[in-house]
């Protein structure tokens, strides 16, 4: 399986730096920018960067026709979209790391933030990349990937949906709808981790089903 991951990697190698470029230039945006609301979504932004590149990845292998040669490897289907996940999960925390060192960053410029706002940040960016991986990628492989950056779109505006119905429904424990509550931020956080599984396995049946 390491092969595999590897793989994944060097199609979105060239993408892949362009999304670090630009989140590790986030980090240092507390030192021009003082506005402490918008810090949780700078995080949220950074860790959602790296998700992008998901689909260019599984463009570039169908292009090549890698979806074909990877079936005549000795491993099997469930191994083969197994790959892809843990692929999306290390990029998930590669976005997770470089919004941690824009915590620091913020706590190093002396500005006053909170906790809980800024925390909420690390919530909605692993509510919105997990969601949106989840939903993308069992489409992709069912429908090709030729619209691959419109199903990521679509599976995005479902994640931020999805989270909004969560923050609905919590209105009554929370005192109104309200994404920013760390109730909501961890129930989403939650009805993520949870959909992740799934994708995998519903992943693995269209997989199994798919003829190449």
């Amino acid at each position: 399986m390491s092969g595999l991951i590897r793989n994944n990697f060097y199609a979105m190698e060239s993408n892949l730096k362009i999304s670090f470029i630009m989140a590790a230039a986030l980090v240092f945006s507390p030192l021009i920018i003082n506005n402490a609301t918008i810090y949780p979504m700078i995080i949220a932004v950074q860790i959602f960067l790296f998700v992008v590149n998901t689909g260019t990845a599984l463009h570039a292998d169908e292009v090549a026709k890698w979806s074909k040669f990877e079936l005549t490897l000795p491993v099997k289907r469930s191994a083969v979209i197994g790959a892809k996940y843990v692929t999306f999960a290390i990029l998930i925390v590669c976005g997770l790391l470089i919004g941690l060192c824009t915590a620091v960053c913020i706590n190093l410029s002396g500005q006053t933030w909170r906790f809980l706002s800024i925390l909420w940040g690390y919530e909605y960016g692993l509510g919105l990349s997990i969601i949106s991986v989840s939903l993308m990628y069992p489409i992709i492989l069912k429908v090709g990937t030729e619209k691959n950056e419109l199903v990521l779109l679509l599976s995005a505006f479902a994640a931020v949906g999805l989270m909004c119905l969560i923050a609905a429904a919590l209105s009554p424990v929370t005192g109104e709808m309200n994404l920013q509550h760390p109730l909501a931020g961890m129930t989403s956080v939650s009805a993520a981790l949870l959909m992740f599984p799934v994708s995998f396995a519903v992943s693995v049946n269209i997989h199994k089903n798919k003829e190449f």
